[in-house]
């Protein structure tokens, strides 16, 4: 039964990283289940049956790859050099995809969802990590994780690369720089 109940979910992390790729590179659109299935070695009967639809699919890889995410952003709290190391490479990876995505955010009610919740997550991160500089509630509280956020979001970073043209490594010290003129900011005051 054991032997069974892995190997399950042994297929089910098979079907949720090969459609978690191809969402990583192909349109949204443009991606089957057929196309998932072949992916992963399974039948497309076998995905309707674990995730029901596509989009069923789509908000199970929303989980899956917010637990890998979680794992790959893993820094020690008020280390910011660590911070921006970390984000410039998840970024450089994952920049061009959340773009098309944030594109698609207002059409299709999964999309909205799964942003929503990656948003979250990285929100949440930044309180963690910049917890020493954070009060404790209230409203300062509030707008300083809002710096952080902005300073720190994936559609800047994509905005600095791809619009301004900036290199990684300078799109790296233009984060440093923000993140250490707001901290610099509250240790002084």
């Amino acid at each position: 039964m054991r032997a069974r109940a892995a190997q399950l979910q042994e297929r089910r992390d098979g079907v949720l990283a090969a459609a978690f790729d191809l969402f990583s590179v192909v349109p949204f659109d443009e991606v089957s289940l057929a196309h998932v299935a072949r992916r992963a070695g399974v039948g497309t009967k076998t995905i309707l049956r674990q995730f029901g639809s596509k989009e069923g699919l789509v908000a199970a890889c929303v989980g899956w790859g917010s637990r890998r995410e979680a794992a790959l952003r893993a820094v020690p709290a008020g280390d910011v050099r660590a911070v921006v190391r970390t984000l410039a490479a998840r970024y450089e990876a994952g920049m061009d995809t959340m773009r098309r995505y944030i594109e698609l955010e207002d059409r299709m009610p999964v999309v909205k969802r799964g942003l929503r919740t990656a948003r979250a997550a990285h929100h949440a991160w930044l309180a963690v990590v910049f917890d020493r500089w954070l009060p404790a509630r209230g409203g300062t509280r509030a707008r300083r994780l809002a710096a952080l956020f902005g300073a720190t979001e994936i559609y800047v970073w994509w905005s600095w690369r791809r619009r301004l043209g900036l290199s990684r490594a300078d799109a790296e010290s233009a984060m440093q720089d923000t993140l250490d003129g707001l901290v610099d900011a509250w240790r002084r005051g």
